[in-house]
């Protein structure tokens, strides 16, 4: 590294590969903060324009089948299902 003129602290990862334990593997799963369900292909995480997401059955809902605008859960902004972005893990 010292070779390349180059910190380890820059870096976007590790110089060195490291085997974490079992335990702090992850695998991604989101679970909507409103209905409780586990996303699916049906029912994917969307993205609204302040940056919360919800999973888009409970998005379908609070905007009535996507006719109107409506207020997010998490905070005062106004968001309609268009302005919603399909998220992917």
């Amino acid at each position: 590294m010292s070779a390349k003129k180059q910190e380890w602290q820059a870096l976007k990862q590790l110089p060195v590969p490291v085997d974490l334990p079992e335990e702090f593997q992850f695998h991604s799963i989101f679970v909507c903060p409103v209905s409780r369900d586990q996303s699916s292909e049906e029912n994917p995480p969307m993205l609204m324009p302040c940056m919360h997401v919800l999973c888009k059955q409970s998005i379908m809902k609070l905007s009535k089948s996507s006719s109107r605008s409506f207020k997010c859960p998490n905070c005062p902004a106004e968001a309609s299902f268009e302005q919603c972005k399909q998220l992917f893990f």
